[in-house]
């Protein structure tokens, strides 16, 4: 669909994986940013979808802007700050500006699905990602 000259529909199958690295914390992680800047024109909100490959992690990171994201399918651990949480599908979860938090797919067979977005921003750098650390032994509780 385009209004006025602006793509304001995209399919999932139509996104390159984005190109993430593990040095920045990434994984094992399928990352497709499907609304944003560079799809849509629009800088008011990234939505993105990740594929969490059994034992991916997207590590200790912050950014400037709220993210939200919904589990779709699969299970995994989110953590803030010093704590980590079981996840399953169904679940939502909200992150603050500023919050250290990470996920990560701690099944060994199941593949873990999300989709997400960061308010405001149109793409992860927007968004104003940093990259924290590593998820050590010391924060995996679950």
């Amino acid at each position: 669909m385009i209004i006025d000259g602006q793509h304001l529909q995209v399919h999932y199958e139509e996104i390159e994986p984005a190109d993430v690295h593990s040095e920045e914390g990434w994984r094992k992680v399928d990352i497709r940013f499907l609304i944003g800047s560079a799809t849509t024109g629009n800088h008011d909100v990234t939505m993105w979808r990740a594929r969490f490959a059994p034992g991916a992690t997207h590590a200790r990171h912050t950014h400037d802007v709220a993210e939200v994201f919904f589990l779709m399918r699969g299970r995994g651990a989110a953590g803030t700050g010093d704590r980590e949480y079981a996840v399953t599908a169904g679940s939502a979860l909200y992150v603050p500006p500023g919050t250290v938090h990470w996920f990560r797919n701690p099944d060994p067979v199941e593949e873990a699905e999300i989709i997400g977005c960061y308010l405001p921003g149109g793409s992860l750098e927007e968004a104003g990602y940093h990259y924290v650390g590593e998820v050590t032994d010391v924060l995996r509780q679950v």
